[in-house]
């Protein structure tokens, strides 16, 4: 007799009982692992594993035949098969809002290079699910069934535990305070999430409408015959951990870091959010954490630019992702997704891959245009997942740098990819710098910034990539830096100093919009000179983020834990926290 038959002959000896129990923690498997490692308080946590028990207890006692239970909650166990391979990214976390945006934002490229990356994981939790569904097809069959007594008692036992939990979460204890159920028991939390990220898409789809009247009255403080040009460069997951000009050993900014004495750089910038879809639009718009209920009524940064005379021009090595971002990106007079183009009339076989230095051909030809006032935005690929494919293997300087998958085994690979994509930024800045030095008759500059950081495997923690609702440091702190030509310098010598001057000052994100327009002498009563980088009055205040919920709180309530204080530390960011 094998195998095969010897579990087959035992699955025939076992009564509805013991499929009853093994389809609850099919369907309670995410809380379980949430309860080992989510950080809530530990009344949230017993709150959070029972009562979903008591729940389930009481639905599959519903069913003569549990199996049957299972059915009916198809689309739960999808979410369950999402959250568990979640959890394997983002230990402790649910599936927020910004992961349910991410799946109507990301490009099939993007998605495909993250799923490549966590194979096995998607393997282990298919397996599991695969054999919870082929568990509830064998109750189904069976000719036995729960008899009327078990599943009084189980439907009752069930509503108890589900009662007292209830009843605990209303109790006022400081552990609980601010506990809402709708936010913190799995699965009501991700059907909360489903709702408001349907929000947020429908603010999307009718933004060209909510948007129509809006004008910047923007204007130039400055000559209409002095000849300017500026560069934002907007950098996509570079943390300020990885790169060289912010203490790092590796050489990740080699030719920067020979530029050093011409730049400020800006030591103790946050980001206000984790996520590209909040992120950027908190970059090019004056809606910021606080102001984040603005968004789908303003216009962005390259209208303000058009008002006050420049000819603008946003390039962009990003997939579109039916976002605010698309439609500030539309709003410059030239708009290129150089992916798009470079690839039109390619075949997919001789398609080759496109690096963020392939914009530089195009920011030749913004140059040789002659236009007198010119603003340009790269939108860059920077040193998002995955890693090893975001610069050519002929510049790769870290090598064993091709990492398989997403794993803490590959680690010291991931590194390896991750710090040359930060020298392929190197390289772009170095590149843009130049060609605005060769534009001697012009007052040149350039703005760089990331959206936000990134986890790769840092500590004992394990966490990988961004985007998470619990937050850590190499997520939060972010590169910043600001150029500026001779030319600049000679009209324009107070906004040189007093970027010097707020190098070492910690601020917020939200600063680039408005240090941007002071930077091209744009006036408008959307720009507050109190956060512009290249003014002496720059305020600096409590910082705060824009969560997962688009709510605005401050960093000391963002639930960051000890590893990241000792970072906090180590890199001499201003403490959010009373020592």
């Amino acid at each position: 007799m094998n195998l095969l038959q010897i579990l087959k002959r035992r699955l025939r000896t076992l009564d509805q009982r013991f499929y009853y129990v093994c389809l609850v923690w099919a369907l309670l498997l995410p809380n379980v692992v949430l309860y080992w490692t989510s950080s809530s308080p530990y009344p949230q946590s017993i709150i959070n594993l029972f009562l979903p028990l008591g729940i389930y207890m009481a639905f599959f006692a519903i069913f003569k035949k549990p199996g049957r239970g299972l059915m009916w909650t198809i689309p739960l166990i999808l979410i369950n098969a999402f959250q568990l391979v979640l959890l394997t990214i983002f230990s402790g976390s649910v599936i927020a809002v910004d992961m349910i945006l991410n799946l109507f934002t990301s490009n099939s490229d993007e998605a495909g290079e993250l799923l490549s990356g966590i194979i096995l994981p998607i393997a282990g939790v298919l397996s599991v699910y695969g054999l919870a569904t082929a568990l509830a097809i064998r109750s189904i069959k069976m000719r036995s069934e729960l008899s009327l007594k078990t599943r009084r008692v189980l439907t009752a036992s069930g509503l108890i535990i589900a009662t007292v939990m209830i009843i605990l979460a209303f109790r006022r204890s400081p552990e609980l305070e601010g506990y809402k159920l709708r936010n913190e028991v799995y699965p009501l939390s991700v059907f909360n999430n489903m709702r408001i990220a349907l929000g947020k898409l429908q603010e999307v789809a009718s933004y060209e409408q909510t948007s129509a009247d809006f004008s910047y009255n923007a204007t130039s403080e400055r000559s209409g015959d002095l000849e300017e040009i500026y560069i934002f460069v907007l950098g996509e997951t570079s943390r300020a951990y990885s790169w060289e000009l912010y203490g790092y050993p590796r050489a990740t900014n080699p030719r920067l870091m020979r530029r050093r004495e011409q730049m400020s750089v800006f030591t103790d910038v946050i980001t206000q959010s984790n996520t590209t879809y909040k992120s950027v639009p908190i970059l090019l718009s004056p809606a910021d954490a606080h102001h984040a209920e603005d968004l789908p009524k303003v216009k962005g940064l390259l209208t303000a630019m058009r008002e006050a005379g420049f000819y603008t021009i946003y390039l962009s090595n990003q997939p579109e992702n039916r976002s605010f971002v698309d439609f500030f990106a539309m709003q410059a007079n030239q708009h290129h997704r150089i992916k798009q183009e470079l690839y039109e009339g390619v075949s997919l076989l001789d398609r080759q891959p496109i690096y963020d230095t392939d914009m530089l051909p195009y920011v030749d030809r913004a140059l040789a245009a002659g236009h007198r006032k010119l603003f340009i935005v790269l939108h860059s690929y920077g040193a998002h997942f995955s890693y090893k494919d975001r610069y050519p293997r002929m510049q790769a300087h870290f090598l064993d740098d091709q990492a398989e998958r997403a794993s803490v085994g590959e680690r010291k690979r991931l590194i390896n990819g991750y710090d040359n994509a930060i020298r392929l930024t190197d390289l772009l800045l170095d590149s843009l710098m130049t060609k605005l030095e060769a534009k001697t008759n012009a007052s040149t500059a350039l703005f760089y910034i990331s959206d936000h950081g990134e986890d790769v495997y840092d500590d004992e923690r394990e966490r990988i990539l961004h985007s998470s609702p619990s937050l850590s440091y190499y997520q939060l702190h972010i590169p910043a830096l600001f150029w500026a030509s001779p030319a600049y310098k000679q009209h324009f010598p107070e906004r040189v100093e007093s970027a010097r001057g707020n190098a070492f000052k910690p601020v917020s994100s939200n600063v680039t919009f408005h240090t941007l327009l002071d930077m091209a002498g744009v006036r408008t009563s959307y720009r507050s000179d109190s956060l512009s980088l290249l003014r002496p009055e720059l305020s600096v205040g409590p910082r705060v983020y824009l969560n997962d919920r688009y709510e605005c709180v401050k960093l000391d309530e963002l639930g960051l834990q000890e590893e990241d204080r000792t970072m906090w530390r180590r890199m001499r960011l201003a403490p959010f926290w009373r020592e």
